[in-house]
Formats: structure tokens, C-alpha cells, sequence
């Protein structure tokens, strides 16, 4: 039997633990070593921070995205480019990402990948990098089988490439809640917010700062922006409210997704086999 490989791809250094990080977990509790996970970044987060400078930020982000990744077994990376550059702030869709992003899916070649979804409700809010991102995802799609569509990075070029399912995440931005199955995190929610709580420089510090979820004064610039009690407090708050958008009025800890038509279309069958944990949405059946 071959090993399920599961890829995320989203912007930052905390989306996927906000997310998705709960289905890692019950996919890695599930089957131990018979799953490779890999965490993608487009961006390094330079700009998401108001005190750290670029260039610590940078360092900063990547060792916590790391020991994020190392909680639950799975490899970080963050995007290389066709020219060998990383994305510092600001994702836009062009030849250099495309490429950057069509050769990582295909080194690590996923049977699933979960992005962000492409907003396209004027109203909604959106981060230019999530968004960006998602439409990177759904850009590349097609192209993954095109043996020749971008000049190959880290590999001898692979004639035939199985297109991977893509699913969609929940956007904190956009708030709206299209989904297919959810899956329950609750028995893993410990490990989810330990995965969630490395990212120090952004739970602690940033996201105090720029939400304006405090009063301390931002030149301190450290850790005690935020007591973890404060954050978890708020992180219930957060989960209440992903979870009515959902149809669910409580705290339990809920992650959910919608299979998108841009890559391989699986049947309903295919997706509780790989995911044997989840529960559907009766409201919008997988056609």
C-alpha cells in the first residue's frame, strides 16, 4: 500500500495550523507513518510584524513554521520561484510564482492539496495574499499534467503526473462557508493549538497588534503582547464563530472543506476511504 500524501498550500506561517493543522493531526493519528504531510508557504511574512525588522522576521518565521511542522511530522517549506527567490510580501499570480508553485507540487506530488478559496463576492474582505494564493492553486491546476509547462527545478522532468484532488479551506477574511465534509478535532484540538502557539512572533505579538485585540503599547514588542490565556480565550471566540457560519451554535473544534473542480474530481466513496474520520455537509452533498 502507498502512503496518502497530503499537501497544504497557503500563504503564511499560521494559516494552515489555523485551518487545517486539526485534519494533519487526525490523518498522522490515523495512519502513523502511512501518510507524508507537507506544509507550503508562498510568502516569508516579511511584512508581519510591527516592530522586527525584515530580515529577523524572516528568520523568525521560518524556525517557528518549522517546530509547528515538526509537532504533527511534517515538512515545511516555503516557495521558491522559478528564479530561485522567495516571495517576500504582496503574492501576485505571475510566470515566476506559477512555475516556483507547479514544480513544488510535483516534487512532492500529493495525492490532495488544501488552499484557500478564490473569493469572488465584492463585498467580502480579502488578503491580497490569500487570495493570490488561491488563485495561484487554482491557475496551476491544470497545468500539473503538462510535462512541459515550466523549466523543471529539482528533478528530472516527469512525463505523466497525476493530478491531485484539491480542496478548499474556510478564509478568515472572506467568512463565508461553502463546504462538503468537516472532520471533528476536538480529541487533537491540545495538539492544535501547541502547533498554533510556535508561531509566537504571530499569535502573541502580531495579530494582538494589528487586530487591535489589546492595548499593550506595541513598542515592547514581545511575547507579553498576549497571555496565552488571553489567546485562548480568543481562540474560543474564533471557533464559536467559524462554527455558526457552519450550522454548529458551540466550541467544539471543527475544521472544514469543499472539494473544488480544479484538479482530479474524487468520488464521495474515494474521500471516506482517504479520510475514514470524517462528516458530510447533508446540505451539500459531493455530486
Amino acid at each position: 500500500m502507498s502512503k496518502l500524501r497530503v499537501m497544504s498550500v497557503m500563504a503564511h506561517q499560521d494559516d494552515f495550523e489555523f485551518e487545517a493543522a486539526g485534519l494533519f493531526l487526525r490523518l498522522r493519528q490515523h495512519y502513523g507513518d502511512d501518510v507524508e504531510l507537507k506544509i507550503l508557504t508562498t510568502s516569508t511574512g516579511v511584512s508581519g510584524h510591527h516592530i522586527i525588522g525584515p530580515d529577523e522576521t524572516i528568520r523568525i518565521r521560518e524556525a517557528e513554521a518549522i517546530a509547528s511542522a515538526n509537532v504533527v511530522g511534517a515538512e515545511y517549506e516555503n516557495l521558491r520561484q522559478l528564479d530561485g527567490t522567495h516571495v517576500a510580501a504582496q503574492v501576485f499570480c505571475d510566470r515566476n510564482l506559477l512555475g516556483g508553485l507547479w514544480n513544488a507540487i510535483r516534487a512532492f506530488a500529493p495525492d490532495y492539496i488544501i488552499a484557500p478559496p478564490v473569493v469572488t463576492n465584492p463585498l467580502a474582505g480579502i488578503h491580497i495574499d490569500h487570495q493570490h494564493t488561491a488563485e495561484a492553486v487554482r491557475l496551476v491546476a491544470y497545468q500539473l499534467g503538462v510535462p512541459n509547462a515550466y523549466p523543471t527545478m529539482f528533478a528530472p522532468r516527469v512525463q505523466r503526473f497525476p493530478v491531485p484532488v484539491i480542496l478548499n479551506c474556510p478564509d478568515a477574511y472572506c467568512k463565508e462557508a461553502v463546504w462538503h465534509f468537516g472532520v471533528d478535532c476536538d480529541q487533537v484540538k491540545e495538539q492544535k493549538m501547541q502547533m498554533l502557539l510556535k508561531h509566537k512572533s504571530q499569535i502573541c505579538e502580531w495579530l494582538p497588534f494589528v487586530n487591535n485585540l489589546n492595548n499593550t503599547d506595541p513598542d515592547l514588542g514581545s511575547g507579553d503582547a498576549w497571555k496565552e490565556e488571553d489567546w485562548r480565550n480568543n481562540l474560543a471566540k474564533r471557533v464559536n464563530a467559524v462554527n455558526l457560519r457552519h450550522g454548529f451554535d458551540d466550541t467544539v473544534f471543527r475544521e472544514y472543506f469543499a472539494v473544488t473542480r480544479w484538479g482530479y474530481l474524487p468520488s464521495a466513496e474515494k474521500v471516506a476511504k482517504d479520510f475514514p474520520f470524517l462528516f458530510w455537509n447533508k446540505d451539500n452533498p459531493l455530486a
